[in-house]
Formats: C-alpha cells, sequence, structure tokens
C-alpha cells in the first residue's frame, strides 16, 4: 500500500502542468524557437491594439541566448539580445541583458527579468509578468 501511494505521488509530481496548460517537465524543450506575439492583455483585459510597437519575436536557444526584435513606435526595427534560464521547478523564465518595452500609451515602459510562465505547448507559449501596477500577459505563437 504504501509503494503504491509512493508511486502516485511520483506520477502526480512528474505530470505537474503549467495553470494554463502544458506539461512542466518539456518546458526547457519547447521554449526553444521563435515566437510571435499573437495577443497582449493587461490584468485580463485584451489590450493587443493599444501596442504601439509590432511584430514581436522572441527567440530562446539552447545555448541560453535570447533575442528579441519587434517594430518600434516610429517605425523602425529594434534588436536586442540577452540570456534567459529557466528556475529550478521551470515555471519561471529570467530574463538579462535586454531594455524594457514601450508598449502602449497607457503603459509606456514595462519591463521584467522575471516570465511566470502560464502555458507552454509546442504551439503556445503564454508568460505574465507584473509591472507599474498591472498584470501583463502575452501570448504567443512560433513563428
Amino acid at each position: 500500500m504504501k509503494l503504491t501511494a509512493f508511486v502516485m505521488v511520483l506520477s502526480l509530481a512528474s505530470c505537474q502542468k503549467f495553470a494554463d496548460g502544458g506539461l512542466v517537465k518539456k518546458a526547457d524543450t519547447r521554449i526553444l524557437t521563435t515566437w510571435k506575439l499573437q495577443s497582449y492583455l493587461v490584468d485580463g483585459v485584451e489590450a493587443t491594439q493599444t501596442l504601439v510597437i509590432s511584430n514581436l519575436l522572441e527567440s530562446y536557444n539552447d545555448n541560453g541566448t535570447y533575442s528579441r526584435s519587434y517594430t518600434d513606435n516610429d517605425g523602425l526595427p529594434f534588436d536586442e539580445s540577452g540570456q534567459w534560464n529557466l528556475d529550478d521547478k521551470s515555471e519561471i523564465v529570467d530574463i538579462s541583458g535586454v531594455s524594457s518595452l514601450e508598449l502602449s500609451d497607457q503603459h509606456s515602459t514595462v519591463s521584467s527579468d522575471h516570465y511566470n510562465i502560464l502555458r507552454m505547448k509546442k504551439d503556445e507559449y503564454w508568460y505574465s509578468y507584473e509591472n507599474g501596477g498591472a498584470t501583463h500577459e502575452f501570448h504567443f505563437v512560433p513563428l
């Protein structure tokens, strides 16, 4: 009986899922691609149409390098790179070496070094972070 309970606990721990879907144990491989922003929410409300940037792409490489590109509010291309890694539980992406983003008139400059993964599937990557008293949520699809 004790062995059965132990095996069940191990099974549940190995099948841990993100809040909105996807297996935590697969995050380290599924993140390795270039992602294109599909939608942006502020405090749970759709806000994609308020963005002053466009064509936001984020790339995560297996050597720990991270790159981000977009078209800024003046129509100019912007590219930068830094580093990324997952925390010990594979639930938070830590980003370093990149600047803040000017997203909208309401939320001019936002940034975070810690992205809370909400969903990580092969065809969807969602994360959020708190900044300026608001929760900023980003939904990406593979490029």
